[in-house]
């Protein structure tokens, strides 16, 4: 099947690659707070950042932040289609809207007319919330789904608008993952894909992981969120941890031990501050925190670098490839370990 590929903002989907995206968890008139949040998540390999529209204030605020930030922004609109129309004026890159709450037919063509005169992109973002009167329409609620999508599709297509971004988010694991299959053999359009409301840090990214990880593999998914009710930092790490174990994108790796009685260290403090180096790096690097020499020189001996306690109190061992460099006290040893990944 012919697959749409275009561009939002400065970066381009469909062509075989994958963007990460977030959400902002503060109001949009917030300016301020959303210019840097949105900056410091691109630091962290963030693609697209989504801004949900709720007045004019939200709306008048889009145009101050895009002026700050080097990443596409969308706006995400429910039930007022003329806030979608002014998101598009206001500079957004990209528009979600719901069909199940975009009110009239004659309402969606006018949003279309302007995306298609702006050469702005529009997602359709279908939920359990959009079904309405297609609800038990058809033999199963998949195929509700995408009853509701065809209709919402007819109109684009009789508008000739192609610049489409389809999402069929479910909170439920095993039907996310059959909407997902079910779109991508039906469709040309590029896919966000996502569980809706995963949860907390720890069952969200579970969750997520079962249901994202098989479509994954197989290729589908242009774009991607895990939706966290945590800090957006836990989303770009999810995503990325997430994609490389499909396959999808290279990007560091880091290996921890759990610890046990012969761990002297604190191997949490040590990995959590190795986390921060990695999340700001872009390399195909395999990093190993382990608790003692046992595991450090012997179950990680094929990493980069690794750094392990050395059975003695403040005295840490760093390795490469099985061998040791060295052994250092543990700020002399951080600041080796960044030293090595900003060079490898």
């Amino acid at each position: 099947m012919r697959k749409i590929i275009f561009n939002i903002g400065n970066k381009t989907i469909g062509d075989g690659g994958i963007l990460i995206q977030s959400m902002s968890d503060r109001k949009t008139s917030l300016i301020e707070e959303n210019i840097s949040l949105t900056n410091s998540l691109e630091e962290l390999s963030l693609d697209m950042m989504r801004f949900s529209i709720l007045d004019e204030d939200d709306l008048n605020a889009l145009i101050e932040i895009k002026k700050k930030v080097n990443i596409p922004i969308i706006a995400d609109i429910h039930y007022n289609y003329l806030y979608a129309i002014k998101a598009m004026k206001n500079h957004a890159d990209k528009v979600r809207i719901n069909p199940g709450n975009i009110g009239s037919e004659s309402n969606l063509r006018e949003v279309i007319k302007t995306a298609k005169e702006m050469n702005i992109p529009l997602r359709i973002g279908v939920n359990s919330g959009s079904l309405n009167k297609y609800k038990g329409k058809t033999s199963s609620k998949i195929d509700d789904y995408l009853l509701a999508l065809d209709e919402t599709l007819e109109i684009f297509k009789q508008e000739n608008f192609e610049k489409i971004v389809l999402s069929l988010k479910s909170s439920d694991v095993d039907m996310t993952t059959q909407l997902y299959r079910r779109a991508y053999e039906k469709y040309p359009y590029p896919l966000h894909i996502g569980l809706t409301e995963a949860g907390r840090a720890l069952e969200g990214a579970i969750k997520s992981t079962v249901a994202l990880f098989p479509l994954l593999k197989d290729g589908i998914g242009d774009t991607i969120r895990v939706s966290l009710a945590e800090k957006r930092e836990y989303e770009i790490r999810a995503c990325k941890t997430l994609l490389k174990c499909a396959g999808r994108i290279k990007v560091p790796s880091l290996t921890v031990c759990p610890t046990c009685g012969r761990t002297l260290v604190d191997v949490k403090e040590l990995s959590d501050r190795i986390q921060l180096i990695l999340d700001r790096t872009n390399k195909d690097i395999h990093v190993a925190c382990m608790g003692c020499p046992v595991n450090g020189l012997g179950e990680a001996k094929d990493c980069d670098i690794g750094i392990t306690g050395s059975g003695l109190k403040d005295l840490y061992i760093l390795f490469s490839r099985g061998k040791e460099i060295g052994r250092y006290k543990k700020e002399e040893a951080l600041k080796k370990i960044e030293e090595y990944i900003k060079e490898f």
